[in-house]
């Protein structure tokens, strides 16, 4: 399945979990949370998935900490699809022994 459309993004590093939602459309990815914001890109080859996100912080908020412990990072992600599911696992540069997983869920199209 296509990754496109509008997701509910739930994503873990071993520090701690958190949600947000990412829209996914033509090879971008724009999104955010109460505390960050998303912007990447990804490719898609069948199910699997590749790609980069950016997360950026655009409120200080201490309710809202960083799963990664820096408020700016680089994700490389892959991953797959199946229906209106993706998982996708990666590493950011700026904390690199940290794993990462997220599972989106489509909310709509």
């Amino acid at each position: 399945m296509l990754l496109k459309g509008l997701y509910k993004v739930e994503f873990e590093t071993p520090r701690r979990k958190a949600v947000g939602v990412l829209f996914a459309e033509d090879g971008k990815l724009r999104g955010g949370s109460s505390a960050f914001a998303f912007i990447g890109s990804y490719e898609q080859d069948g199910g699997s998935i590749r790609g980069e996100v950016m997360s950026r912080r655009h409120t200080s908020d201490p309710n809202f900490p960083s799963v990664f412990g820096v408020d700016e990072v680089r994700v490389d992600f892959y991953g797959s699809s199946i229906g209106d599911f993706a998982q996708v696992e990666g590493v950011a540069a700026e904390a690199p022994t940290l794993g990462f997983k997220a599972v989106l869920t489509r909310i709509c199209d």
